[in-house]
């Protein structure tokens, strides 16, 4: 009963197979003493379940299976496979060696498409950075053989490649090859990031009387990297004077503009939000910071945060920040 029940499964495999694709099963010449035509069959419909799994097939005769234009590869030849598992006398075990074996093979072509990260053109549609506490940086070896630059204080901001496969750092002597301006290549990467899509959220909530704006960007790998291009990606969220962020790990960024209308709503935002910060600083694997910061044309400065007697945050205003709020409200102001 149990080969009656195979027998059907495989004539119904068979119609299948015929119906998506054009199938025969005709031994490739020379190797019709090394596998029988039922075991041939079995080998064909089993490398099709593997390879449907990665390309498109067009057709499968004398032993190759003809895939369809256009992709990584254009035809796999079986005689190898067919020898493999000829050298395998327990049938039970062949779906496995025909799985490793177009594996191997898929490992292999990846590896050929895979670009010289010494040209940099090749590289330039991967550039990426991230942002890295100053103390992990430094229990990684340090950033002698990476290439980084300091956006926010305490930190580093460290060129990457986000490959299809891998997030990696670019190293020191890779860059070296290139022979670019830092600057410039910085620029490409950022530029990389501006393209991802970042969610924006904002909300206008009434606090103690007045109307408090904050906006949350979250985006799990490049949430935090993003924020370091506010001016040019998200203009319509930085106020005449900038605007106050926060950027406690890789996937979460919260700010608030800081206008000449509301100059001091920043303070504020500050202490609602420390609390969440902090917690999203702490409990998050990929952390960056857990300070704020004044973000005004390009440049973050620390905002000074302390607590206070009653246990509430007190927030000290940037000395730049501080003028531009100063002369803004001075009578000899013209």
């Amino acid at each position: 009963m149990r080969t009656f029940f195979l027998a059907i499964l495989a004539c119904i495999q068979t119609t299948t197979f015929g119906q998506r694709i054009p199938i025969t099963y005709d031994i490739p010449a020379g190797l019709e003493k090394d596998i029988s035509p039922q075991h041939y069959r079995f080998l064909v419909d089993t490398s099709i379940d593997v390879v449907e799994e990665r390309y498109q097939i067009e057709s499968v005769k004398g032993g190759t299976i003809q895939l369809v234009k256009g992709q990584q590869l254009d035809a796999l030849n079986l005689d190898n496979l067919i020898l493999k598992c000829a050298a395998v006398k327990d049938t039970t075990a062949w779906p496995a060696v025909i799985r490793d074996h177009f594996h191997r093979l898929f490992k292999s072509a990846d590896e050929q498409q895979k670009p010289d990260p010494a040209n940099y053109y090749a590289m330039r549609p991967y550039l990426s950075i991230r942002i890295y506490p100053r103390d992990v940086i430094e229990q990684r070896g340090g950033p002698a053989t990476l290439v980084t630059r300091v956006d926010l204080e305490d930190t580093y901001t460290v060129l990457m490649l986000a490959l299809p496969d891998a997030l990696a750092p670019v190293q020191k002597n890779i860059f070296d090859k290139w022979k670019k301006d830092k600057a410039e290549v910085f620029r490409v990467a950022l530029d990389n990031v501006d393209s991802q899509t970042v969610q924006k959220v904002t909300k206008t909530s009434d606090i103690q009387g007045t109307q408090l704006e904050v906006t949350v960007l979250t985006n799990e790998n490049t949430a935090a990297s993003y924020a370091l291009d506010l001016a040019r990606n998200s203009p319509e969220l930085v106020g005449e004077w900038g605007c106050a962020i926060a950027i406690p790990n890789n996937g979460l960024v919260t700010l608030c503009k800081i206008s000449r209308d509301k100059p001091m709503d920043f303070v504020k935002y500050v202490q609602l939000t420390r609390d969440y910060t902090e917690r999203s600083y702490q409990g998050h694997p990929q952390r960056i910071s857990d300070q704020y910061y004044w973000y005004d044309q390009g440049t973050f400065t620390r905002i000074p945060v302390t607590t206070g007697a009653d246990g509430n945050p007190d927030v000290t205003v940037p000395q730049g920040l501080a003028r531009l709020i100063g002369g803004a409200i001075s009578p000899d102001r013209n």
